[in-house]
């Protein structure tokens, strides 16, 4: 995703969208609240307003929204995507009590990855 600070207006709609889904549209698909995403992206609840009315957002945040999104789209393959938003928020043994989301927000997505391909392909971890 390619993010300028200094977008005009017309096109700064364009700046929230992460494939094929705008940052509204994800949080509503993992039906989060702003302040869930905002947790988990490290951010205030004010920037995903800001966000979600089309204002620019940083390579940092884009980055780590990409990862959600990468994510979610991996999830979809897995299980019914109403169950991936609170699987994403459920405490795990396998993460020693944290939950994916816990991960995500720490940068700890290889772990997250792992368990992924290990669901997808059956082979014990």
């Amino acid at each position: 995703m390619n993010v300028m600070l200094k977008d005009p207006p017309a096109k700064r709609a364009s700046t929230s969208k992460i494939g094929r889904l705008n940052l509204t549209d994800l949080r509503a698909a993992l039906k989060w609240s702003r302040n869930q995403l905002a947790r988990v992206m490290n951010a205030s609840d004010r920037a995903i307003v800001n966000w979600e009315s089309g204002d620019p957002m940083s390579p940092v945040y884009a980055a780590k929204l990409r990862e959600i999104q990468n994510i979610y789209t991996e999830l979809k393959q897995l299980m019914k995507p109403s169950e991936i938003g609170p699987w994403l928020l459920a405490e795990m043994d396998e993460f020693e009590g944290q939950t994916p989301a816990d991960l995500i927000s720490k940068g700890e997505t290889g772990r997250l990855w792992a368990s992924l391909f290990y669901l997808r392909t059956g082979m014990p971890d």
